[in-house]
């Protein structure tokens, strides 16, 4: 960077005496890849546009696991949100979780969602964050889940949205 705005400010550089950049960035490993997942969320009363207290209870589980010594993984959620609406479903938020994998070890995690509602008909929620203690402690995780935007439509009606479900993958990262 320094020898580009050093030429393009008019400054003389040698560039063969330039040292290269170090390379700070590590690639990642991916030591578990679950593909074959599904998310379900509960909301009592049902989601609506107005901001009210919600019961949240959901389960999402992931079969067909390689890597890592696993082959399926399972969370639960059991929360009560207060002031919440459909509109919380498409802002970026974060919350812990743990997951459960077949050995019967465990995994805390901290993600931030952020969904993308596109043109046609799904939503995209991306979960990314860190595993934080527990089986693959300090790994990175990524989930995907795509909902249809025409559940998500029930938001509008009277009766409003009380469940909401799709299908997921799950990726566990690590530094090589």
């Amino acid at each position: 960077m320094t020898a580009v705005c050093l030429m393009g400010c008019g400054g003389a550089v040698d560039t063969e005496a330039s040292p290269p950049l170090a390379q700070t960035e590590q690639p990642l490993l991916t030591l578990v890849s679950c593909p074959i997942g599904s998310v379900t969320s509960n909301y009592s009363p049902p989601l609506t546009t107005t901001p009210q207290n919600v019961s949240i209870s959901g389960s999402a589980t992931y079969s067909n696991c390689l890597g890592g010594g696993v082959t399926s993984v399972s969370n639960s959620t059991n929360a009560l949100s207060t002031y919440y609406s459909c509109l919380g479903l498409l802002e970026v938020g974060s919350a812990p979780s743990v997951l459960t994998w077949n050995t019967g070890e465990t995994s805390t995690v901290v993600q931030t969602r952020v969904a993308v509602q596109g043109a046609g008909v799904s939503v995209t929620v991306t979960h990314f964050g860190s595993v934080s203690s527990g089986k693959f402690a300090g790994a990175t995780t990524v989930r995907v889940t795509e909902f249809l935007n025409t559940d998500i439509d029930a938001c509008y009606t009277s009766g409003g949205l009380s469940r909401l479900s799709g299908l997921s993958t799950l990726t566990v990262l690590g530094l090589l």
